[in-house]
């Protein structure tokens, strides 16, 4: 669902900005307030093209919110941290433990990735 909702929403912004470039400017020369004689006396009257634009600005801020309302809805989901917490503590569980397949003798191999300085992740207070 929230694929199909972006999709639409992508799809909806590249029309609208080719909409956009292709409408010409309603009054001659640049400027702030270039025009704005014309739309304050409503001298101009609404094209297909203004018309298409405002329908298509108005889908692409409905979408916009159902963007940001969509993973709300459909529940929690884990993160890439509640990941590594889970990976972390299977590790210190395996290494609490070892196995019954071992030597008694025999130590455990080190790890040349914990001995890389950075490489561990402060505990969560």
């Amino acid at each position: 669902m929230y694929t199909l909702v972006m999709f639409l929403f992508v799809l909806t912004a590249i029309i609208l900005i080719a909409v956009i470039l292709i409408q010409q400017p309603k009054s001659a020369g640049g400027g702030l307030f270039s025009g704005t004689g014309q739309s304050l006396l409503g001298t101009s009257g609404k094209t297909f093209w203004t018309k298409f634009t405002t329908i298509l600005a108005a889908l692409f801020m409905v979408l916009c919110l159902g963007l940001s309302v969509l993973p709300k809805l459909q529940g929690p989901t884990s993160s890439v941290a509640d990941t590594i917490e889970k990976q972390q503590q299977a590790a210190q569980s395996q290494s609490s433990n070892p196995s019954a397949g071992s030597p008694v003798g025999a130590q455990a191999q080190p790890n040349p990735a914990a001995s890389i300085p950075g490489n561990t992740v402060p505990p969560k207070p």
